[in-house]
């Protein structure tokens, strides 16, 4: 085993880094925002988010929360079905989280970044070097 593979996490454990992403995103978007759901529901839902800027983080929180989700269940049945993760994978997460940092430096888009960066190192592992 090279020394470069010691320091790339094994392949399956990156959709339970990005599974991570996406329950902490969900969570915040809950409990954080907790108050401005509250609005949402007491304003009937339909509707009630359109042009409020905190309303429409709580939605948007939301759902980067279910794309997480999705990119890491995906990556994880892919290495369930191939033995291999998907090269998307990381390239997905960069592009996330490389606008993020650029476009707002104070927030997770880093943790994203870093996910994307050890997505791609892992990707480049085939079965037979993992150990």
């Amino acid at each position: 085993m090279s020394n470069v593979n010691r320091r790339v996490p094994r392949p399956a454990s990156i959709p339970w880094l990005i599974i991570g992403i996406a329950i902490i995103h969900t969570v915040y978007a809950f409990v954080a925002l907790a108050g401005t759901w509250g609005d949402i529901v007491q304003d009937g839902v339909v509707n009630s988010v359109s042009g409020d800027p905190e309303r429409e983080a709580a939605l948007w929180f939301f759902y980067a929360g279910i794309g997480f989700m999705a990119i890491g269940t995906f990556a994880h049945r892919a290495i369930r079905t191939t033995g291999r993760l998907p090269l998307q994978v990381g390239v997905y997460l960069l592009l996330i989280g490389g606008t993020m940092v650029v476009i707002q430096p104070a927030s997770g888009g880093f943790l994203v970044l870093v996910a994307g960066l050890l997505a791609l190192a892992a990707a480049r592992l085939t079965p037979a070097d993992t150990p």
